[in-house]
């Protein structure tokens, strides 16, 4: 098997965001559990993932974390234990299980300050609202994000890894296609790409029968704000590329700054 080439054919993202078919899981489950690259692989995309939605997100007081940690402990230590003897070396969707940890430790916290002493009322208040912000704020980016993956889950979508070339070894972006809408709308997932030069972004291409289509530029801080970049339509297409170009796109791809590319 060759390794490398199934990290970068889109079946990590797949599984993680839910969109795997029951086989696509199953293989992937006992492929992690084959090879510790793909494991490795896996795990980082979830970090990768949970520091994207919460990265910013204020810790509440240690000591009422532990609090929440003992309670969940002692009233959970059944399911937790019939848990620990059924679990397997792959963590199946368990971004999900680690964001609503996370929002449980943010809306304590909001209580937390609610409820400081009266001498310090006005900067609880202050503290309030600001967690209370910080926790809509998560709520509202994991509701997107949910809205994206029941996009992917679309029968109709078609998936497209774009590995390395020369240029570029290591980067790797996938592209999602909806041939199902009448729209044929393009979403695109950037997993590695470098940081480009002042005045350079990168542009992605449909080909067809040889020649490219332009779907548009995009730059790499819409990673900070979504999951998925919604790129412009496309009828048909046969493969995919991203180029490095001039700020604002060209007309034509600049083919010795070809980045990734790949076929449907």
């Amino acid at each position: 098997m060759n390794v490398k080439e199934y990290i970068s054919s889109g079946i990590i993202e797949s599984y993680v965001l839910g969109i795997a078919t029951e086989a696509e899981r199953k293989e992937f489950e006992t492929n992690c559990a084959t090879y510790p690259e793909i494991l490795e692989a896996r795990d980082a995309f979830e970090r990768a993932l949970e520091a994207q939605l919460l990265g910013d997100a204020r810790q509440a007081p240690q000591h009422l974390k532990q609090q929440i940690e003992e309670k969940l402990t002692t009233t959970s230590t059944d399911t937790a234990t019939k848990e620990l003897e059924e679990e397997t070396p792959v963590r199946s969707m368990g971004i999900w299980k680690w964001l609503a940890a996370a929002s449980l430790i943010i809306m304590a916290g909001t209580a937390y300050w609610a409820i400081t002493t009266n001498n310090k009322y006005q900067d609880a208040l202050a503290k309030n609202k600001q967690l209370q912000d910080q926790a809509q704020q998560a709520t509202a980016q994991l509701t997107d994000l949910q809205s994206q993956v029941e996009k992917l889950s679309n029968p109709g979508m078609k998936m497209a890894g774009l590995k390395g070339t020369r240029t570029s070894p290591g980067s790797f972006a996938t592209v999602y296609w909806d041939t199902a809408s009448a729209s044929h709308d393009v979403w695109l997932l950037v997993n590695n790409l470098p940081q480009p030069a002042s005045g350079k972004q990168y542009q992605l291409w449909a080909l067809l029968n040889g020649q490219p289509i332009n779907l548009g530029v995009f730059d790499m801080d819409i990673r900070q704000k979504r999951l998925l970049v919604k790129m412009q339509n496309v009828q048909n297409a046969q493969a995919f590329a991203i180029t490095l170009e001039p700020a604002g796109g060209s007309e034509q791809p600049t083919m010795d700054a070809l980045y990734v590319m790949g076929s449907l």
